[in-house]
């Protein structure tokens, strides 16, 4: 026969993964859900119900609307989630990644965000393969592939303010100079969420980024992949573009990012598995 402790501790087991269904449901459920609906999604006593979700409010994280007499999350996760954002250390998150996705590629990868009109690399990391080439730690924003996707997802008033303040110097024939092509430029890059740089910087260097999103939606770096053009063939980066996307969006729902309509479960396997499936 069980103990009294062993009974207790039992108990509170339950209690515990009772207490986070009804989070869970409530958390699919922005309008909120009544104590029956509960009581039968979860196949639990209405009483049982009543009692956790009780004890949920009385600590702040489900609140009753009094109108409807429904539950829905409440404000305690919105500060533990502050909390944890900030506790985060962007590039301490981001560089595993870094690290991963250049062993998987065999190419230099890098992480870069705005500051002021160019684009400031902040983490770089070199696979044992990789070929050395002549990276700086800033590049003009128009020609690199990290500083076009950043660009491209600036307000329009903000890219705008930019095209007035930058001269669009012709760095190679391929460099986009001209501001209306580059805008058609970016408005392709946004759409199809990736961006790559063509030899536009330097002769005999290519490279493809895709963008991280914040909590909020907001795109606050680029990860990227450069390398000579005889190796990061046109052919390859096309290739290399589902897992670099599938590193970004990894990364993003660390920094809590949550799209509303995004297929997460397409997007759950490892990432050399996603590269195997790319022909990388």
């Amino acid at each position: 026969m069980k103990t009294k402790k062993k009974r207790e501790q039992a108990y509170a087991v339950h209690s515990v993964e009772r207490a986070l269904a009804i989070l869970e449901a409530l958390g699919t459920n922005p309008g909120g859900l009544g104590v029956t609906r509960l009581s039968k999604e979860l196949g639990l006593h209405k009483s049982t119900v009543h009692r956790l979700l009780a004890t949920l409010v009385r600590y702040g994280f489900v609140e009753q609307d009094e109108s409807t007499e429904c539950y829905r999350l409440g404000m305690r996760f919105v500060s533990l989630g502050l909390n944890y954002l900030h506790q985060l250390d962007f590039r301490r998150e981001v560089l595993p990644y870094l690290k991963e996705l250049a062993e998987l590629t065999g190419e230099t990868t890098q992480m870069g965000v705005l500051e002021g009109d160019e684009v400031f690399f902040l983490e770089r990391c070199q696979s044992s393969e990789a070929i050395t080439v002549n990276l700086g730690l800033k590049a003009p924003a128009y020609c690199s592939a990290e500083g076009k996707v950043l660009l491209a997802y600036l307000s329009p008033e903000r890219l705008r303010e930019y095209l007035k303040r930058q001269e669009l110097k012709p760095y190679t024939i391929n460099t986009l100079s001209n501001p209306e092509q580059l805008l058609l430029h970016l408005e392709k890059i946004r759409a199809q969420g990736y961006a790559v740089s063509a030899e536009e910087l330097a002769d005999g260097l290519r490279g493809v980024a895709a963008p991280i999103f914040d909590v909020k939606g907001r795109v606050v770096a680029a990860i990227g992949v450069a390398g000579p053009a005889s190796r990061l063939t046109l052919e390859r980066i096309n290739r290399l573009v589902n897992i670099l996307r599938e590193t970004c969006y990894v990364i993003s729902l660390r920094l809590g990012y949550r799209p509303a309509t995004h297929q997460e479960e397409a997007l759950s396997a490892p990432l050399k598995d996603v590269l195997l499936r790319s022909g990388g």
